[in-house]
């Protein structure tokens, strides 16, 4: 199967370089879930993301949110929440592969731009 990912990049603070960042979620009604990246080191504004999906280490409560269809059979739900983890696994495995080899020396703004034909 051909790896579905072109690129991989750690998120770097602008100001220090440093990777060592987290994330912080806000809910603003109306709006759509907006994630903010500080650096940990040196508290500068990194990024802000805008979620569409979550997905997170509970992949039940990820999958059962995401299809949100009430007519499905245990059955169907299970091997929907099998190939959901699956899926999710081993993209994050051949994530930390492909960042081993090299993440993209590129700023993330050009690697989207580059993907968005701009």
């Amino acid at each position: 199967m051909a790896n579905k990912f072109s690129y991989v990049r750690l998120e770097h603070c602008p100001k220090c370089g440093s990777t060592e960042c987290e994330n912080i979620f806000a809910l603003f009604p109306g709006k759509p879930v907006q994630v903010y990246v500080r650096c940990k080191k040196c508290g500068s504004f990194v990024a802000r993301y805008t979620l569409l999906r979550y997905t997170s280490d509970k992949p039940y409560e990820s999958l059962l949110k995401a299809i949100r269809c009430p007519r499905s059979s245990g059955r169907q739900m299970v091997h929907e929440l099998e190939a959901f983890s699956e899926e999710v696994e081993a993209d994050f495995k051949r994530v930390l592969e492909m960042l081993e080899v090299g993440e993209d020396e590129r700023k993330i703004e050009e690697i989207i731009a580059e993907r968005n034909g701009e």
